[in-house]
């Protein structure tokens, strides 16, 4: 016994021994979901990426530990009385092949991303400034955009109307500058291993598809001084569990989420370690009408889902039963609109439903067949299968159709899908970051939902800024329209749940989600 013992306690001690070495040094392991398609800021898409770019560009705005607003590239900045013109002051900084950052370089840039030939599908970011739509889509030359360099240091933005979240949408990887000097030179091959240059805390190492980018610190950044960390390592490991294990071994001081259904037993396990927060978001279900063309199987559909028992039972990390669009806690709109049926019984939704399929021709007898798809997650499969039960007690067989996060949101955004899941992340804090969504052209419309009345209640909000009441109830009566018209199927609004090991330090909970590995430390 004493001898089984000994041997119980060294493999203990050495197990621990392991895990400490993996973890030692300055070097931030990061659990991140799914392998990115690009490091290119001005074609990323996903907060996986955005993770890692974050670490590697910066805007002319950005965001602290907290999420907080506060100075990028620009040090300092002037607002015209009107609200529309934006003076920004350029920091004394440099690329990190020691050129200088230039206000030319966010001039360059955002005529880049806003060309037509360069078809950015997240270009609508910018469509706040002066010129941009026209510019965008072909109907005028860039000299139309209100983007202007009046010196090497000084970059001057002018908006087409008052735009309250402007500041902040500038922290979003559309409105960072890319280095004219080296995408000129390597064209779109200059975002690789060798051609890279960037202008934050890290700069890439290496880049293993599907196992591993590691960065490191880059000294030319202009706060290298104030960055603890010697690198960062991305893991694109999709499958929670997977991430949990590795976590749980020492590979990972931080995850990407956890695994539905284990969050008390985690914090039972694993502590102050477990970090549960709410987050700007929404989990949902996009539909493609161009499929499913009868909306009262659509309406049907979106009844029948059981959001108390996907949140509750599956999900069960604190998540909120979605019945709007716009997350809870969003600024400036203080009442979202909801889904017509949220005060129905489940029983009564799902009678309402059967009706609805019945009269368009189904019935469990003769079911309506439709895929669901979405990417790789236990997560996502679990919600998935549970919503195909539900579908069927009403007439609706599912095929359940899974790839990797890349090739699932390329499907998307082609329109090569029928019913596929989806994600919303804010990329500010106001309801525009939402509802602008489902404006018609917009890239990430995943079912090119398109009315005029929409439109038009957008375009209308988008010049209202002077009295943020009022443009919240047209906003609210334009989410209303794309509720009751079935835009989508919500799920659920989401929360941040992570695993964070306890020798990291400013890693801070925030409403975006958002952790840039700059303000971070290992104990």
């Amino acid at each position: 016994m004493r001898t089984i013992i000994k041997a119980s306690l060294s493999t203990v001690a050495i197990t621990a021994l392991m895990a400490t070495s993996a973890l030692a040094g300055g070097v931030l392991k990061r659990g991140n979901g799914g392998e990115p398609a690009t490091l290119d800021p001005h074609f990323a898409s996903g907060t996986w990426e955005n993770n890692i770019i974050g670490d590697m560009f910066l805007g002319l705005t950005t965001e602290d530990s907290k999420g907080t607003l506060i100075p990028g590239l620009a040090k300092s900045w002037e607002v015209s009385k009107d609200g529309l013109t934006y003076t920004f002051h350029i920091r004394d900084a440099v690329w990190s092949d020691g050129t200088e950052i230039t206000a030319d370089d966010f001039v360059y840039s955002m005529k880049r991303i806003l060309n037509p030939a360069t078809a950015a599908k997240y270009s609508f970011m910018l469509h706040p400034i002066k010129g941009a739509v026209e510019y965008n889509k072909g109907e005028a030359k860039s000299d139309v955009l209100g983007v202007k360099a009046l010196n090497k240091d000084t970059l001057q933005i002018t908006l087409a109307s008052v735009t309250p979240y402007f500041l902040e949408s500038l922290t979003h990887y559309t409105g960072w500058a890319v280095p004219k000097h080296v995408v000129e030179k390597h064209g779109k091959e200059w975002a690789r291993k060798g051609n890279i240059v960037v202008s934050g805390a890290f700069t890439l190492e290496s880049w293993v598809p599907n196992s591993k980018i590691s960065l490191v610190k880059n000294d030319k950044f202009f706060d290298a001084g104030n960055v603890d960390l010697d690198g960062v390592e991305f893991f694109p490991v999709e499958k929670a569990s997977a991430e949990l294990k590795r976590w749980e071994a020492g590979e990972f001081h931080t995850t990407m989420g956890i695994p539905g259904g284990m969050m008390q037993a985690l914090k039972d396990k694993h502590g102050s370690q477990v970090r549960v927060s709410p987050r700007l978001g929404t989990y949902y279900y996009a539909v493609n009408p161009a499929v499913i063309k009868d909306n009262r199987i659509r309406t049907a559909m979106n009844l029948t889902v059981n959001r108390e028992i996907i949140t509750q039972k599956i999900s069960g990390s604190g998540e909120v039963p979605a019945y709007s669009w716009v997350a809870p806690g969003t600024n400036n709109y203080p009442k979202a609109a909801v889904l017509n049926f949220k005060s129905m019984s489940q029983a009564d939704r799902v009678a309402k439903a059967k009706k609805l399929m019945a009269d368009a021709g189904y019935s469990p007898a003769n079911p309506f067949e439709v895929e669901l798809s979405y990417n790789t997650s236990e997560g996502h499969k679990k919600i998935a299968v549970a919503v195909s039960a539900m579908w069927k007690q009403i007439g609706i067989k599912t095929t359940l159709s899974n790839t990797e996060v890349k090739t699932h949101y390329a499907q998307l955004k082609e329109g090569k899908f029928e019913v596929g899941r989806a994600g919303w992340i804010g990329d500010y804090n106001d309801p525009y970051t939402f509802l602008e969504l489902f404006k018609t052209g917009i890239a990430y419309n995943y079912g090119k939902y398109s009315n005029p009345a929409y439109d038009s209640a957008m375009e209308k909000a988008s010049k209202m800024a002077g009295d943020l009441n009022a443009r919240a109830e047209v906003m609210r009566k334009a989410e209303q329209l794309a509720l009751d018209e079935n835009a989508l199927i919500p799920v659920y609004h989401y929360v941040n749940k992570r695993l964070v090991n306890s020798k990291v330090k400013g890693w801070d909970d925030n409403l975006m989600g958002v952790h840039r590995s700059r303000f971070v430390s290992i104990d």
